[in-house]
């Protein structure tokens, strides 16, 4: 299992020129202490304690330096990290629900949990970074989803959420897919992964909607007890289809337990940091 001791390696790739400098200036530590001091709590605590409130922003009009970022899958792509944070830049969220646009801050408007997500700092970072002005999120993951469940009675999230971005004038420009914990559980198999992942996207491309489609690795979840990582992992890898535009993303899994809350499955404040620096890596 990989380890956020190797994480430092990723800031030396070619992929993060204009990335590493603004970390260096020492805003990631910044972040990481306050994100982690002053939202530290378990998953459960957040039942109880309010979300902040939403400040509506305009969704239009939007620029060709403005990123907008469907986020789909399952519960680390859906607001179970144990660390809120608000965004310091210009990140909006789309809420799927009513088709407006807040002021982007966790717990992330569209899925079910109440926590943190890594996508709300992945929207400072792509503005930090220069290669965006703005960033709008639309999250339509779902914590526990298998990838058959989004395909069959969870497809109303995709279907809905397509819909609201066409009502609303907005054409993603990326749609990041963080899923697998659910199927690591199951007795799916590495072709029967990709190729309901390939129905999944399809949806996207049957409405016009071709931005690159990137899957992550993902599979870990230690307290579950997963016996299925290895076929949801190749999978992920055979799912990767130049002719849908489906792209490999980012490997969650090594991001150790030292980034993850005490399940060994989602994220803490450090994880949910790596998480989105991992994804900040692909996007272009």
């Amino acid at each position: 299992m990989g380890s956020l001791k190797s994480f430092p390696a990723l800031w030396r790739t070619r992929r993060w020129p204009r990335l590493a400098i603004f970390l260096a200036g020492g805003l990631l530590i910044g972040i990481i202490i306050g994100a982690f001091m002053k939202w530290r709590a378990s998953g459960s605590d957040w039942a109880t304690i309010p979300p902040p409130p939403r400040v509506e922003r305009p969704c239009s009009p939007v620029s060709g330096k403005t990123a907008i970022i469907v986020v789909h899958g399952q519960s680390n792509a859906a607001n179970w990290g144990s660390a809120r944070y608000t965004a310091r830049e210009a990140v909006d969220n789309f809420d799927p629900a009513t088709g407006r646009c807040f002021a982007a801050a966790d717990p992330l408007l569209g899925t079910d949990g109440m926590g943190g997500s890594f996508a709300t700092h992945l929207g400072d970072m792509l503005i930090q970074s220069g290669r965006y002005d703005r960033v709008i999120l639309m999250p339509i993951a779902k914590g526990g989803a298998s990838l058959s469940y989004l395909n069959d009675e969870g497809a109303e999230l995709t279907t809905n959420g397509i819909a609201k971005l066409k009502a609303a004038g907005l054409t993603p420009t990326h749609i990041l897919f963080q899923q697998g914990e659910r199927d690591a559980l199951m007795t799916t198999s590495a072709e029967q992964y990709a190729a309901l992942l390939h129905q999944l996207v399809k949806r996207f491309r049957a409405v016009g909607f071709d931005a690159p489609f990137y899957v992550s690795r993902s599979a870990k979840c230690d307290y579950a007890g997963p016996t299925n990582i290895a076929a949801v992992r190749a999978g992920q890898l055979a799912a990767v289809d130049a002719a849908l535009n489906i792209r490999q993303g980012p490997d969650t899994d090594t991001i150790g337990n030292e980034g993850r809350s005490s399940d060994g499955c989602h994220m803490n404040g450090i994880g949910t940091l790596a998480n989105a620096a991992l994804w900040a890596a692909f996007i272009k």
